[in-house]
C-alpha cells in the first residue's frame, strides 16, 4: 500500500477513535446527538477505510478478523448506525437499485466475510483437514452464500464486488466447482446465491 495511502489512513482513523471516544464520554442525551450530527460522515469513513484494512491484516497471515482484531471505534460506528437506521421503503429500495454503480457496500466487514471463505475453501480443499474440519467449512460457506444473496438482494453490495480480479470474483473462480456441487447440503438461499453466480447475473 502506498505510504502516503498508509499516512491518511492513519489520519483518519486517529480522528475518528478520537470522536467516537468523545461522542462515549458525553451525556446520554448529548452523545445521541453528536452521534447523529457526525453519523453519515463516520459511516463513509467506515465503508472506506475498514475494507484497508481488512486486506492488511489477510495479508499479513490474519484469521477471524471481525472477532479477533476489528477495532472498537468501528463497532460502535456500525451499532449508531444500525440503531438509527429504518426499514428501507420500496420507493427507496428502486432508488437504490438505479443508484447502485455509484453505492459503497454497506457493510464495511463484506472483505472479512470473503476472506474466511477463501479460508474455509482451502480447508475443504486440504487432504489433511479433519472431517470435522470439513463440516464447520461447509456449513460457514453456506451461510456465507446466503449472507452475500442477502446482501445483492438488497443492493448493499457495490459493482466492484464483481470485477474480474477482485478477491471475491477470484474466491468464485477457483472453487465454483466445489462449491456448486449437488452433493452438498444447503438451502434454498444458498442455492440461489450459485444460481446467481453461475448464470452471471450480475452483469459487470
Amino acid at each position: 500500500m502506498d505510504v502516503k495511502i498508509q499516512w491518511q489512513m492513519a489520519d483518519l482513523t486517529t480522528y475518528w477513535e478520537d470522536m467516537v471516544a468523545e461522542a462515549e464520554r458525553k451525556p446520554q442525551k448529548e452523545g445521541a446527538s453528536f452521534r447523529t450530527g457526525r453519523l453519515q460522515a463516520g459511516t463513509t469513513y467506515r465503508r472506506m477505510v475498514e475494507p484497508l484494512d481488512i486486506a492488511v491484516f489477510y495479508k499479513d497471515g490474519g484469521r477471524d478478523y471481525i472477532n479477533s482484531k476489528r477495532s472498537q471505534h468501528y463497532k460502535l460506528l456500525e451499532q449508531w448506525y444500525e440503531e438509527a437506521a429504518k426499514p428501507p421503503t420500496r420507493e427507496e429500495l428502486d432508488s437504490k437499485k438505479q443508484k447502485v454503480s455509484v453505492l459503497l457496500t454497506e457493510d464495511s466487514c463484506f472483505w472479512a466475510h470473503v476472506e474466511e471463505a477463501i479460508l474455509s475453501c482451502k480447508s475443504l480443499t486440504n487432504a489433511n483437514s479433519t472431517p470435522e474440519l470439513r463440516e464447520s467449512s461447509w456449513n460457514n460457506l453456506v451461510k456465507f452464500g446466503e449472507y452475500v444473496m442477502e446482501q445483492i438482494e438488497n443492493y448493499a453490495v457495490s459493482p466492484e464486488i464483481f470485477l474480474k480480479d477482485s478477491c471475491f470474483m477470484t474466491w468464485w473462480g477457483e472453487y465454483k466447482v466445489y462449491i456448486a456441487s449437488p452433493s452438498n447440503p444447503c438451502s434454498l438461499r444458498f442455492i440461489q446465491f450459485i444460481d446467481f453466480m453461475k448464470t452471471g447475473r450480475y452483469g459487470v
